[in-house]
């Protein structure tokens, strides 16, 4: 089943469940098993691992020399409420690692294996929550990524846990929107020497033409910039993650970021969106290094996508007649990206 996203007016805000579908659910959360072997992390920094307090909001998160992301990312999330950062740097070259370990609310490890063996990061993650802790609230993004939500300039992540706990919902999902500049995409330098926030460079999005579809797993989208531009549909990303999560078991990340264990959480209304940055002046050294590096699904199968279009030109200016400039959370809410707890 599909519904059209964003939502409409007359658009269910969640799929139906039926018999069939809530057993072969059921049956794919029996059937998750471990995998792969643990992995292991060391602090980089004396003194820490500090636990957790009760009241804390932790966030996980990976890095490779994401060093342009780190001001905005850390002061948006700050200003949501997040309290802690856990943070795994994959051997980053560029400062990030070193600009990290001057922040004291994040903890910042190394692992002895890269981002690929460690299966996508996803097993990074699970050692995290085997240090931290289960049964709590945990935000889980990339420094590219920023997590949106009705009201979200006013009111804070305790408040949106609130509501959902009153409705019922441990796993957050959030499809993540392709921002991009409004001119020609070498105009767009992003290069976290200011202030500024990534919006406000790569400022505009598709305010249509998305696909949310429902698997026995986890719910999943398509569409955006990419669906409009690139040729091949089997290389697009998938767009549907699954942020802010209550966890309540360290296999959480087992299968996917993109679909959280256990399964039956993963098909709630839509609450939040993550505005998502790849698309700035320096894309094509950022995809290049990202093949070079072979570290991501599949011998970076959508990266090499990517490349083919930039150098056919097909990305230097991505707008089009579904553009829009981003302005602020209530926009979102008014264009169908999200319903509201509140």
């Amino acid at each position: 089943m599909e519904i059209p996203f964003p939502y409409r007016s007359d658009s269910p805000s969640a799929f139906p469940t039926s018999k069939s579908h809530s057993l072969l659910t059921h049956w794919r959360n029996f059937n998750v098993k471990k995998r792969h072997a643990p992995v292991q992390l060391y602090p980089l920094r004396k003194g820490d691992i500090h636990p957790l307090a009760p009241a804390d909001i932790p966030l996980i998160f990976l890095t490779h020399n994401s060093i342009q992301f780190l001001p905005s990312f850390l002061a948006h999330y700050r200003k949501l409420g997040i309290t802690r950062f856990l943070c795994v740097d994959d051997q980053s070259t560029d400062g990030t690692r070193e600009r990290l370990l001057k922040e004291n609310d994040v903890d910042v490890f190394g692992s002895e294996v890269r981002y690929r063996q460690a299966n996508g990061g996803n097993l990074w993650r699970e050692a995290l929550v085997r240090i931290y802790g289960t049964k709590r609230w945990y935000m889980n993004v990339d420094c590219d990524e920023y997590f949106i939500y009705d009201q979200c300039e006013t009111r804070k992540l305790p408040e949106l846990i609130a509501g959902l706990e009153a409705k019922g919902v441990l796993h957050c999902p959030a499809p993540m929107i392709d921002c991009y500049p409004s001119d020609s995409l070498k105009s767009a330098v992003f290069d976290g020497s200011t202030d500024i926030m990534p919006w406000q460079v790569a400022n505009t999005f598709d305010r249509r033409g998305y696909r949310l579809i429902r698997t026995n797993s986890t719910m999943s989208m398509m569409g955006g910039p990419r669906d409009r531009l690139l040729d091949d549909p089997e290389n697009y990303d998938e767009l549907m993650k699954y942020p802010l999560l209550y966890v309540e078991y360290d296999i959480a990340f087992t299968i996917s970021i993109h679909k959280p264990w256990p399964f039956d959480r993963n098909f709630s209304p839509i609450y939040g969106s993550l505005l998502h940055f790849k698309f700035f002046s320096e894309t094509e050294d950022f995809v290049k290094k990202a093949i070079e590096g072979g570290q991501y699904f599949k011998g970076s199968r959508a990266y090499k996508t990517m490349l083919e279009a930039i150098t056919a030109g097909k990305l230097d200016n991505l707008t089009s007649d579904v553009s829009v400039r981003f302005e602020d959370s209530k926009q979102l809410s008014d264009l169908g990206f999200f319903k509201s707890v509140f």
